[in-house]
């Protein structure tokens, strides 16, 4: 990249992923999958053969027992999300609506637009976009960059701190109240630049440990007298609608889901779950967090195509979430084998 200004940029990017994914029909007629990626961008980083291959089993494993898994009905409860899924909860239901260029689009619905300086999110809840962070641990992130897409370098950019709304994420577009780039102009090649998000990184003053964080929801399914809640293990990805004319809405589309029983029943697994919700109802659910980041990485698609992203997230205690069928396809398994062939 080349400007007036007197940027001089040259800039590449390499990038391995070695993905496993299982698929299998259940008998009625619902597709199923099981994955799980490992993520570099050095070969020499990635995990020795023994961890891919336990991983391998693994994967068949969860596949196998999707397969004979129930299915759920719709129902609104108490539930955990693991650190991965909590962090493409708050990408889809709050990243893309911090996004400065929704802020001044008349079609936009502009959750926030006007929510500059007012709590958002709980008071113990903070949350950086930080494309200078390179990993979180051992695990690298995606969404890392040196420059953006206008030439404007990278920063930590702290969108809310303490549950209140600080700014927004910024590239050269101005909107009311912040004329300058932060950093956040984003695109796929051949796209127009648009503002995009980056690392995010959720931060909580209120943790407790994995164990008491499974405590506090049996508490929960009690006082609420609940017949179970649920775990959110594995999650692979999400959208959400931010425009007025649809529904402001979002789903997260989770991988595995368990049923956890208060009676001391062994957890559960179940399968054709999405979870839905509205954001601003959604953010008041979060009780605690657990004290341990987990990383989601992946690729956002928006009105500047895909763009590599990470979320960073601990684990969420909610007091209600919202989980509906999926949809799924009607036929059905062969009832047959296939006919083998004889020599």
């Amino acid at each position: 990249m080349v400007s007036t200004e007197g940027t001089r940029l040259l800039d590449g990017r390499s990038f391995t992923n070695i993905s496993i994914a299982a698929r299998g029909k259940a008998s009625d007629g619902m597709d199923l999958a099981a994955m799980q990626d490992f993520q570099s961008t050095d070969l020499d980083r990635l995990p020795k053969p023994e961890v891919i291959a336990a991983a391998v089993n693994r994967v068949g494993v969860d596949l196998a027992a999707l397969l004979k898994a129930p299915t759920v009905e719709p129902f609104i409860g108490p539930a955990i999300l693991s650190g991965r899924a909590a962090g493409v909860f708050f990408h889809e239901i709050f990243g893309h609506r911090v996004e400065g260029h929704r802020q001044k689009d008349e079609a936009e619905g502009q959750t926030f637009t006007k929510a500059i300086g007012t709590p958002v999110l709980p008071d113990f809840l903070s949350v950086v976009f930080d494309p200078t962070r390179k990993a979180i641990g051992s695990t690298e992130l995606n969404g890392t960059y040196a420059y953006d897409d206008e030439g404007i370098q990278a920063r930590p950019v702290t969108v809310v701190e303490n549950g209140i709304l600080k700014t927004f994420l910024m590239s050269r577009s101005p909107i009311n109240g912040f004329d300058h780039s932060n950093g956040h102009g984003r695109r796929q090649p051949g796209a127009e630049v648009v503002s995009r998000q980056s690392n995010l990184i959720v931060e909580s003053k209120k943790t407790v440990s994995d164990q008491r964080l499974r405590e506090m929801l049996l508490a929960e399914i009690k006082r609420q007298k609940k017949p179970y809640g649920l775990f959110f293990e594995q999650v692979t990805g999400g959208y959400t609608t931010t425009q007025r004319r649809g529904l402001q809405a979002y789903t997260v589309i989770p991988l595995i889901v368990y049923r956890v029983y208060p009676d001391g029943r062994p957890d559960e697994l179940v399968r054709g779950v999405d979870i839905v919700g509205t954001p601003l109802s959604s953010f008041a659910k979060i009780l605690v967090t657990s004290d341990q980041p987990d990383v989601f990485n992946g690729y956002c698609g928006a009105e500047s195509g895909q763009v590599p992203v990470s979320a960073v997230s601990p684990a969420l205690l909610v007091s209600e979430i919202e989980i509906q069928k999926k949809d799924h396809a009607l036929d059905r398994p062969p009832l047959l084998s296939p006919p083998t062939e004889e020599k």
